[in-house]
């Protein structure tokens, strides 16, 4: 079945056969509406990242820790 999602979420009522059973729902969108999420290079999805990721927060001295992984202190 193929349909337009209402800005509510809701289903419409052609998948009423769907309702209050047990169903797989895979979400396709179109090729024009995903293109518009990232460019050729990702570099939009990556700045909507920048600043949340704290994954290394906690390092004092970047070049010391980077030397430290490479084995060269």
């Amino acid at each position: 079945m193929e349909t337009t999602l209402s800005p509510d979420g809701k289903l419409p009522a052609s998948f009423r056969e769907a309702f209050g059973r047990k169903v797989r729902v895979i979400i396709l969108f179109q090729e024009e509406e995903q293109q518009k999420a990232t460019t050729e290079d990702g570099s939009v999805r990556l700045m909507e990242l920048a600043g949340k990721v704290k994954a290394f927060q906690g390092i004092d001295d970047p070049v010391a820790f980077q030397q430290k992984l490479r084995g060269q202190s």
